[in-house]
């Protein structure tokens, strides 16, 4: 069972790929969904309200709330790897697909209350972000999704994540890494908790947002014609982590530690960035079909 502290994405993930939902997003769509995510307890935000762009990182910034936080286990589903990603065993409930089920059953009644409207919404924007990162969906010989795959080379900037890194940990990352002339570097630098934007449209976020929808224009991605099914978003980024979260080869012991090589970087760069698109687009798909129908 993946570890209840692995996050899906980092903050920066979440808020890119919200930002791509928001440019997809209909007015109607844009003011409800504002409206709602304004209302959310702005705790562990600095204590500034939340935008569309930062309520994606909600959840995660409720881990605040240590002993307290009581959905860890709605980030993700252990779907045991498979040689060719295509057997698939579904455990069963609480896991990622039963918190999107029961927050769009919340926002689909009319009579859910409107503070438990918010939470569903919050909570809804970030599931769909958490179904499509591999290694949520996907874990190898009962490696928590990648938490016990332990791993060297990548410079995260954190040094405590650098010194205890494992491939979970990079995959919530790995749009900001590449492999770059035999090096591993960071693109980029995820803004701070007090450097989060302030609207959408704003800093690098919306930059990164758009680099990633020139590249990955919904015309790329013949997977958006599968319908509104957070099951089969599930199998699909599932098959994505098995044939390519792994580096090549049998994994590891859980004491041994394996050095990322830098074509794999680049490889899951370039993947983590379409995973992103698709869940940005699909997002936005969805808040359409709730909000502006």
């Amino acid at each position: 069972m993946m570890s209840a502290t692995g996050q899906a994405w980092d903050a920066a993930g979440h808020m890119v790929l919200d930002e791509i939902a928001w440019t997809q997003m209909k007015p109607a769509a844009r003011a409800e969904a504002s409206k709602l995510v304004a209302a959310l307890d702005a705790s562990f935000n600095d204590q500034r309200p939340y935008n569309f762009i930062t309520s994606g990182a909600w959840m995660d910034d409720m881990r605040g709330l240590g002993k307290d936080y009581h959905w860890g286990k709605l980030h993700y589903i252990d779907i045991p790897w498979t040689a060719d990603g295509k057997e698939m065993k579904f455990p069963p409930a609480p896991h990622v697909l039963s918190g999107v089920d029961d927050n769009l059953k919340a926002l689909r009644d009319a009579a859910t209350p409107p503070a438990q409207r918010t939470e569903a919404l919050g909570m809804l924007i970030h599931f769909i972000g958490d179904l499509h990162q591999p290694l949520h969906v996907t874990e190898r010989n009962y490696d928590r999704g990648g938490n016990s795959y332990l791993i060297a080379g990548v410079p995260f900037s954190d040094l405590a994540q650098r010194q205890n890194s494992n491939l979970h940990t990079f995959w919530d990352k790995a749009f900001r890494f590449d492999g770059v002339d035999g090096r591993i570097v960071e693109t980029w630098i995820a803004p701070t908790l007090t450097e989060r934007p302030g609207a959408p449209g704003e800093g690098i976020i919306a930059e990164e947002a758009k680099k990633i929808m020139a590249e990955f224009p919904r015309k790329k991605l013949p997977e958006l014609a599968t319908p509104d099914d957070a099951t089969a978003w599930a199998q699909q980024t599932h098959t994505v982590g098995c044939l390519h979260a792994y580096p090549a080869g049998d994994p590891p012991p859980n004491t041994e530690v394996r050095a990322l090589e830098p074509a794999f970087v680049h490889e899951s760069h370039a993947i983590a960035n379409r995973q992103l698109a698709l869940a940005g687009y699909r997002l936005a798909d969805l808040l359409n079909s709730l909000f502006a129908p």
